[in-house]
């Protein structure tokens, strides 16, 4: 696991030093997950970080 976790169908970025059970990474079907040491990419695509566990990157 690396980490950040990204959701590529919500576009949302996961921490998963902080993941909180309202994130429900859980649930990510593996096609859309991606487990990296490297979230910057994601971000400049317009990626979210996640309003639980990645607030500081959250942008609503």
């Amino acid at each position: 696991m690396g980490t950040y976790i990204v959701n590529t169908n919500t576009k949302e970025v996961h921490k998963t030093a902080k993941v909180e059970s309202r994130c429900r990474i859980e649930e990510i079907k593996p096609y859309h997950r991606i487990d990296t040491d490297n979230a910057q990419p994601y971000f400049a695509q317009g990626y979210n970080g996640c309003k639980w566990c990645y607030p500081e990157k959250n942008t609503g």
